[in-house]
């Protein structure tokens, strides 16, 4: 198998980072330099009287520390003179050193799109039907120019296009608007309906102890959500797992979990992780699933400032990226890392106070539907796996094995054994958080989308039909 890894210490981008901050430490060291020679050269002259009354060996003295002070000042200005110069060439080899990455980075892109219709045959013939990751997120962002000549210019400019933004950026939340002023789509708020059972689980402070989570929470009911807590001589750490996509509604006809205010029997509640889940969290930030978050975890004992991990497979990475990236949780919560697996989060943002590491296989179409690989930042690794183990049977059902949990969790366990610098870094922050070996205790929430709110047709107006019969008209 093997694995290629992006971003982290070792990435373009954080050359480009270090490159920017150096020019600009030195810019500071030039300003300082020459407002210590301003001070220095304002420095009073000794009086010459008091030279003319002093001995030989006091003049001597005062002579050597005037001259000092013009030898300091001199020196200041020149190395401000030679930080300038050095700021100036690291500025400018930043800026090729951009232009030059960019540039390559289009004419890669550009020989892709090229032979794109050849490679989208291959790789069906080669990944059992299915696209790979770059082809998915190539076949998104060439959609303008499939549909035309004169629409070739709603693509990103890195394939070619005029906007800065790639073009399934757009796409996904024009397309939600739509919906949402259509009617086609209800949006409405995500609720903690109650707690299921609590287990106890072995954590290790490894990337496997957390796919062992996701499967867990995968086995619970439909619409659930898990939060781990372990204790930690320096406080208590929090893991949140969210599951993937799930087809069945939240909750069942004899379910015992209470219903939210305001709805019935009859209303079928809505289960967060549903296909209305894509749309929350692809072109809505995942807005409506904030409140039960912050719910779950204050009923789980979780307090301002405690550190959280958040973690999500396929569809739950999508809102675990988002639930990091939001304003209201970041005040309240420390998010030390995000952990997703198969999932598209290239478009949302990651705070640079959060580590983000993300396992892809890149036969796995799902994490190129957002259109975008995950930015190379110094705080976020991405992590792309060469395939699926040959020898297992995981099953070409879905969105194919690629993208079976069960090939992301043998996926992990090649993480051992790693030397790469970016996730030697992230196993040392979930030892870190973890410890070698500790136990977690697990509690299941169940979550609900309420339903629907129904139209109510307006009553007939018995007094205007009075009045017809008594005024019948002509």
């Amino acid at each position: 198998m093997g694995y290629e890894v992006r971003g982290g210490p070792g990435s373009i981008r954080y050359s480009i980072t270090e490159l920017e901050r150096t020019g600009s430490m030195l810019g500071s060291a030039k300003e300082h330099l020459i407002e210590a020679a301003g001070l220095l050269a304002r420095a009073p002259d000794f009086p010459a009287v008091t030279m003319a009354h002093g001995n030989a060996g006091l003049r001597r003295q005062t002579t050597d520390v005037e001259n000092g002070i013009r030898e300091a000042t001199s020196l200041c200005y020149l190395r401000a003179a030679e930080s300038g110069i050095l700021a100036l060439k690291v500025v400018t080899a930043r800026a090729r050193y951009e232009q030059a990455e960019a540039e390559a980075q289009r004419l890669v892109t550009r020989s892709r799109v090229d032979r794109l219709p050849l490679t989208l045959l291959w790789d069906l013939l080669g990944n059992k039907g299915r696209p790979r990751t770059q082809t998915t997120e190539d076949l998104l962002n060439e959609l303008p120019g499939f549909m035309g000549v004169p629409l070739g210019f709603l693509r990103g400019k890195e394939h070619g296009g005029l906007f800065q933004t790639p073009y399934p950026d757009r796409l996904y939340r024009w397309l939600t608007d739509l919906l949402r002023d259509q009617n086609l789509v209800d949006l409405s708020p995500i609720e903690v309906l109650g707690r299921g059972r609590d287990q106890t689980v072995d954590i290790d402070g490894s990337v496997e102890s957390l796919v062992r989570l996701q499967k867990l929470a995968e086995k619970e009911p439909p619409g659930s959500l898990l939060v781990t807590r372990v204790e930690r001589p320096e406080g208590p750490v929090y893991v949140l797992t969210l599951p993937g996509t799930q087809s069945d509604p939240s909750l069942g006809a004899k379910s015992r979990v209470c219903r939210p205010d305001g709805t019935d029997s009859g209303q079928e509640l809505g289960n967060p992780w549903d296909g209305l889940g894509l749309v929350e969290g692809m072109g809505n930030e995942s807005r409506n699933l904030i409140p039960s978050i912050e719910d779950a975890l204050r009923q789980s004992g979780a307090r301002n400032g405690d550190r959280v991990v958040v973690s999500g497979y396929s569809q739950g990475g999508i809102h675990a990226t988002n639930i990091v990236n939001d304003d209201h949780l970041n005040t309240l919560f420390s998010f030390s890392l995000l952990s997703t697996f198969g999932s598209p989060t290239g478009r949302i943002p990651v705070p640079k106070d959060t580590q983000a590491l993300h396992l892809e296989d890149r036969n796995d179409l799902v994490p190129g539907t957002d259109g975008s690989p995950n930015p190379d930042e110094r705080n976020r690794l991405t992590v792309v796996f060469d395939g699926p183990d040959e020898t297992k049977e995981l099953g070409n059902d879905g969105f194919g094995e690629a993208h079976k949990l069960e090939n992301y969790e043998a996926h992990a366990k090649e993480l051992r054994s790693a030397t790469d610098p970016g996730v030697v870094e992230s196993m040392g922050l979930l030892g870190a958080l973890f410890g070698s070996s500790g136990r977690g205790r697990v509690r299941s929430f169940q979550l609900a989308r309420r339903p629907r709110s129904a139209v109510k047709l307006p009553g007939r107006d018995r007094k205007q039909d009075r009045l017809k019969e008594i005024a019948p008209p002509h």
